[in-house]
């Protein structure tokens, strides 16, 4: 194969998104990644003290496990998943612990990985799980759904009204993509890995390989549970608020706006000062992706700012105990949208954007001297968010000129 030809297709079927390649040769209709060459930029890390420190986190006992545990309040716990920053992804979960029951935010992209956090959760109590909260409707975020099914039969799922038709459409079709192509994407990094080389060809690094090896072991857990996908939707809709009761803790479930999808939830305990945020955040890199909504992204995540949170459970990356991070993904999302709106208002088609809109000096804050994370930048950000805000501004003029 030729890697200079190489197209990922960007979907969101049983991750956020995933790069799967099209081994039949076919270009996508939208993101296609006309470009593999990666420049090396100068360093652009972030502090530690933007994330939670290290006396606060637990390592799972047993086998080696796929997460840590981190208590954030009492009878609240993080379980923050160690895959690297790569290709394909696995959320991290939320337990909550009442006096009577729980609540968990977010199941996992296969049932595999979330009988291990149902196993964890039966560690630190033995009450029933009363809610699953989905964040979104990704697919990496609902598989595991069946295992709560199973074990709790009155368990109830709550998900962004929205979801009862993205999910069974965009994601159906999405998840059909990923099962058709991702043995595939597994022979073709482990081809890459053998011949020593990433995915653009050049030289592979230490990280990519780590993050390759990541992907092959996520995408092998969700193509073995394929043959029994069962997708169960919601039946606790959100539109706006709802408000659940823990004895005296409060457990708010708010849809600020679109952004990473139409369909964003974020859970907020306001006496614990903690918000998890779903895939609004996801930390090294963002997660912009094809199904977004780059021209409404940043007032969500202003949204997001005014619940003055002590502490962020993003969607995939460690805890945040500050919003720095956040402040600098509200800066990218702001400059997609005023670049491509002024783009649009000089007559450029969306290839024209894709040369004109410059990212880079956020592929340097985010990517820093990464080769790899640079890769993850352009195909998660740059690319789909270009052609997803592109997408945006057509649908809002059909709506004007009716």
């Amino acid at each position: 194969m030729n890697l200079k030809k190489f197209v990922p297709i960007l979907t969101i079927a049983a991750t956020a998104f995933f790069c799967v390649p099209d081994l039949k040769g076919n270009a996508p209709k939208s993101d296609r990644f006309d470009e593999l060459r990666l420049r090396r930029c100068e360093s652009g890390q972030f502090s530690r003290d933007i994330l939670a420190s290290e006396s606060d986190v637990i390592v799972a006992a047993g086998r080696m496990s796929s997460f840590t545990v981190e208590k954030i309040a009492d009878g609240v716990y993080a379980l923050v998943r160690k895959e690297p920053a790569s290709l394909w992804f696995n959320p991290n979960n939320v337990i909550i612990i009442g006096e009577k029951d729980v609540i968990v935010v977010d199941s996992n992209i296969s049932s595999e990985y979330t009988r291990e956090v149902l196993a964890e959760l039966k560690k630190l109590t033995n009450k029933p799980v009363k809610y699953v909260i989905n964040t979104h409707w990704h697919e990496d975020h609902v598989i595991g759904n069946r295992v709560y099914r199973d074990a709790f039969p009155d368990v109830q799922f709550i998900g962004h009204r929205s979801t009862l038709t993205d999910l069974p459409t965009t994601g159906a079709a999405n998840r059909k993509g990923s099962v058709e192509n991702g043995r595939g994407l597994i022979e073709l990094l482990k081809k890459q890995i053998e011949k020593g080389q990433d995915l653009a060809g050049q030289e592979i690094t230490e990280e990519a390989r780590a993050g390759y090896k990541s992907d092959i072991v996520l995408v092998s857990s969700y193509l073995s549970e394929s043959p029994k996908f069962e997708i169960i939707l919601p039946n606790v809709i959100v539109d706006d608020l709802i408000e659940l009761r823990q004895e005296t803790r409060r457990v708010e479930v708010r849809f600020l706006g679109k952004a990473h999808t139409a369909a964003d939830l974020v859970v907020y305990l306001p006496k614990e000062k903690i918000a998890i945020t779903g895939d609004l955040i996801v930390h090294p890199v963002p997660l912009i992706g094809s199904t977004s909504y780059p021209l409404e992204y940043g007032a969500t995540l202003r949204k997001l700012k005014a619940l003055d949170a002590r502490k962020l459970v993003p969607g995939h990356g460690p805890v945040l105990r500050n919003t720095a991070y956040l402040d600098h993904m509200i800066d990218l999302t702001d400059a997609i949208k005023i670049e491509v709106e002024a783009a649009a208002a000089r007559g450029e088609t969306l290839d024209q954007m894709r040369k004109s809109v410059d990212l880079e000096k956020f592929r340097k804050l985010f990517a820093g001297d990464s080769k790899h994370k640079s890769f993850v930048f352009r195909n998660y950000v740059t690319l789909p968010a270009v052609a997803a805000a592109y997408r945006g501004l057509h649908h809002q003029k059909g709506v004007e000129a009716k």
